[in-house]
């Protein structure tokens, strides 16, 4: 057949003519000798410049200072203590607490005039006229006469005998007033508490804004390293959007922390009694440690310091007292008294008498006003009791999680430190990746994120210290003042 392809062809590639051959050859030594020379003088392309805006930093927002401030109040950094001690003397809240300690005293007093003996004066001047009147057919008229009196008298009263009744009440106020200094005492550690936590949120949001400052730096120093590649031609225009939207960011959150410094200052400000609008300066400061780790021992010193658990006490031994006297209303009362009166017509002629006597009173049948007063200080009682009880197991639970709460705190920091070390070391490595070519710059903002969120995490973690410490030692009932 004409179509049958020899067996000694199969696989062999097709002939290629001489001719064609050298056509092809000719015309592709052409086409790369005018190609090459095009691509040599071409010249490289310039940077594109990366059309991005740049959030500029705005100026801190202040406010304005007060026209005055106490002269007992430092122009310069304070540090907790000084900042709790001047609270104690201008908050309103430690003056009224005050004023209720004078109040309970001055009915200790009221309490106490039963028991003391009582003197009275008394002077007075009186005129009678008498007038006679008569009637006749002659009209005539009547005469009258008067007669003056002058009158002067003292009196001395003593009880001598109620069945302690006076005393129960003496007694009563007495431990209410021991219930209002210990009230105080807690209105003074209450404030001292809240100051103090203030105090350390206001200086936890200042580091955050030094260290909100640092990373603006940071992030500005990498735009210049971004910008710097990409006119050398070795680096990205998305390199330069990407530093320039993290530089708006990092000004946005110095801002904020700036924002919430000011804020925290006012909030300190006003619990120290001051203008809110007082310019306060905090120093660096720290609590005490608590190196004691037996809860139960802690337990046990709160339950005996705490100003709740006394004032909860007193009010216990006043109620007793209030029962005791309730049981006496209807007792016999024995007093004395003595008595100086004179009285006369003139001043010369006036005369004096001396009275002494005793005086018994006793109600025996009160229509169930004894029986109605005992019932309500029993009640009062046994309330007084409960909310004991109860106070006590709010301070255990205090004290418990005051202690949990610091211990925490403390492994917080230590873990929060080896975080900025890590992030640190992360940030340089990055960087100088970047910086030789090898790395990318996605990698150093990253790193430079992370870095932030450490130290923000460790500036968190020991102004949590500071404040756990401050609420274990008002859980313990430390005395606030020197």
């Amino acid at each position: 057949m004409q179509n049958d392809i020899p067996l000694a062809s199969v696989g062999r590639p097709p002939a290629v003519h001489p001719a064609r051959s050298g056509r092809r050859a000719a015309c592709l030594a052409v086409l790369l000798a005018c190609a090459l020379p095009a691509q040599a003088e071409q010249a490289p392309a310039p940077p594109v410049a990366p059309n991005v805006q740049e959030a500029p930093l705005p100026p801190p927002v202040e406010l304005p200072a007060p026209d005055s401030r106490p002269d007992d109040v430092p122009d310069r950094p304070l540090t907790a203590a000084e900042a709790a001690a001047i609270a104690l003397r201008y908050h309103a809240n430690v003056t009224a607490a005050q004023a209720g300690v004078v109040g309970a005293q001055a009915r200790v007093r009221q309490a106490q005039a039963a028991l003391r003996p009582t003197a009275g004066i008394g002077a007075g001047y009186t005129r009678s006229d008498r007038v006679v009147s008569g009637g006749g057919s002659g009209g005539s008229g009547g005469s009258g006469s008067s007669s003056p009196g002058y009158s002067a008298s003292a009196t001395l009263r003593q009880l001598l005998f109620d069945r302690q009744h006076s005393r129960d009440l003496v007694r009563q106020a007495a431990a209410q007033e021991r219930g209002a200094t210990e009230s105080l005492s807690r209105v003074e550690a209450d404030l001292v508490l809240q100051v103090k936590q203030a105090f350390y949120t206001y200086l936890q949001n200042t580091r955050l804004v030094a260290v909100n400052e640092a990373n603006l730096r940071s992030r500005r120093e990498h735009l210049a390293l971004a910008e710097a590649r990409l006119k050398a031609g070795v680096g990205l225009p998305l390199d330069v959007v990407r530093a320039k939207t993290a530089v708006s960011e990092a000004v946005l959150a110095l801002t904020t922390a700036r924002n919430n410094a000011s804020t925290a200052r006012v909030s300190l400000a006003a619990l120290m009694g001051l203008d809110p609008r007082t310019p306060i300066q905090v120093a660096e400061s720290s609590e005490p440690e608590v190196k004691e780790e037996d809860v139960n021992a802690l337990i046990e010193s709160a339950l005996k310091q705490r100003p709740e658990v006394r004032q909860a006490e007193a009010a216990v031994e006043a109620s007793r007292y209030a029962v005791s006297a309730a049981r006496t209303t209807n007792a016999p009362a024995l007093s004395a008294s003595a008595g100086l009166s004179s009285r006369g017509a003139d001043l010369s002629g006036i005369g004096t008498s001396v009275t002494l006597g005793l005086q018994l009173q006793w109600t025996p049948f009160d229509g169930g006003v004894a029986a109605g007063r005992m019932a309500e200080a029993q009640a009062g009682a046994e309330t007084a009791e409960a909310q004991l009880r109860n106070i006590q197991q709010q301070v255990v639970a205090e004290v418990s999680q005051a202690y949990l709460n610091l211990r925490t705190a403390e492994q917080r920091v230590a873990t929060a430190e080896d975080g900025i070390a890590n992030a640190e070391e992360s940030l340089r490595l990055a960087s100088g990746r970047y910086r030789a070519g090898v790395g990318i710059f996605l990698d150093v903002l990253d790193a430079q994120a992370a870095l932030l969120t450490a130290q923000t995490t460790h500036i968190n973690a020991v102004a949590a210290v500071a404040q756990a410490r401050a609420a274990l030692s008002r859980a313990l009932g430390a005395p606030v003042r020197p």
